[in-house]
């Protein structure tokens, strides 16, 4: 009985196993009858004046025309007046909020040199002035300040990008000097 039923999981397997083999072979047959036929030959397409493109150099790609300026998009262009007052603003707005940062950070400087300023850390670490109570304003000011010359940074950038797209000279995105002195 035992020599039947493994005779009949052998008759199985075989079975099975010339199923895939003559599933093999009928798709290895159709790939061979496929590459036997002739190719389908290509629509006649209408020829160009010009056969084929010149070749055009890598870094022309990264070049805009030298003939055409790019005019700023809708309404009338800036005039230098404006563009002064636009950058002017802008830098004004930098320098204030580096103004702001460096200012905080000369008051946490003092404040971490300070000997009499209570201090308190977790337990096994090391107390300093960064992980006091009493700095921890000041580093959350610190904190907002930096983010407040990156947003000035980035606008500026913006603006830098816009005066360029819209052809505006080198001379008249420096911020006016005239209310500001020397030095500022």
């Amino acid at each position: 009985m035992a020599i039947r039923a493994s005779s009949q999981r052998w008759q199985h397997l075989l079975e099975w196993v010339g199923i895939a083999v003559l599933i093999v072979l009928v798709g290895r047959a159709a790939a061979a009858e496929d590459a036997m036929a002739p190719e389908p030959e290509p629509a006649a397409q209408p020829q160009s004046a010009s056969p084929s493109a010149p070749p055009v150099a890598y870094d022309a790609l990264f070049r805009l025309p030298s003939g055409a300026a790019p005019k700023p998009a809708g309404g009338a262009p800036l005039d230098r007046k404006r563009w002064e007052e636009r950058f002017t603003a802008m830098h004004g707005e930098l320098d204030g909020a580096r103004g702001q940062l460096a200012k905080a950070q000369a008051e946490l400087e003092a404040l971490a040199h300070k000997s009499e300023s209570w201090q308190m850390a977790a337990p096994g670490a090391q107390p300093t002035a960064e992980n006091s109570p009493v700095s921890y304003k000041l580093r959350q000011e610190i904190r907002q300040y930096r983010e407040d010359v990156g947003r000035a940074e980035r606008r500026l950038r913006e603006l830098e990008v816009e005066a360029s797209l819209a052809g505006v000279p080198p001379e008249w995105r420096q911020p006016a000097h005239s209310d500001a002195a020397p030095g500022s």
